[in-house]
């Protein structure tokens, strides 16, 4: 699944890249844009597909980490009751898209999931040795706000 959101995302962040040079010119590409704005962009109508509603905390993005909280995951909803995370594809989706933005691998993990009784779903994104590194927290049992703290 994660793989599935991945690859969907670099073809939605295509398609929205292409938009966006048509409606502001052909020399502004994406990722010389506000990340913000591109994400919100992208993830617009994923939301008005039931989706969930999604935040993402670009704060640490020059190190190539960003936090995204995702409410009302549809994914979670179906799953409650679940022992791990289980919105893998939603992070498949942030991880391609981040990586299509920064024009570098990104990748992805769930540290904390609504399915398990969490208000929301929290995701880190990033270079491959950090989502690692909260990975394994997670799965220390590392509270999702001590793992973000540790990784800023």
């Amino acid at each position: 699944l994660y793989r599935t959101g991945y690859e969907w995302a670099l073809q939605d962040m295509l398609r929205l890249n292409q938009r966006l040079r048509a409606e502001f010119g052909s020399d502004n590409d994406i990722a010389q844009m506000d990340a913000r704005f591109v994400l919100e962009s992208w993830w617009t109508p994923l939301h008005a597909l039931g989706w969930g509603v999604c935040t993402v905390d670009t704060s640490s993005l020059g190190r190539g980490l960003a936090i995204v909280e995702l409410r009302h995951s549809i994914v979670a909803a179906t799953l409650a009751g679940a022992d791990q995370p289980v919105c893998h594809l939603y992070a498949g989706l942030f991880g391609g898209a981040l990586s299509f933005y920064e024009r570098a691998e990104r990748h992805a993990v769930e540290i904390q999931c609504a399915a398990m009784g969490a208000a929301s779903c929290t995701f880190v994104v990033g270079p491959g040795a950090e989502v690692d590194s909260a990975e394994a927290w997670r799965q220390q049992g590392t509270p999702a706000v001590d793992i973000i703290r540790r990784l800023r």
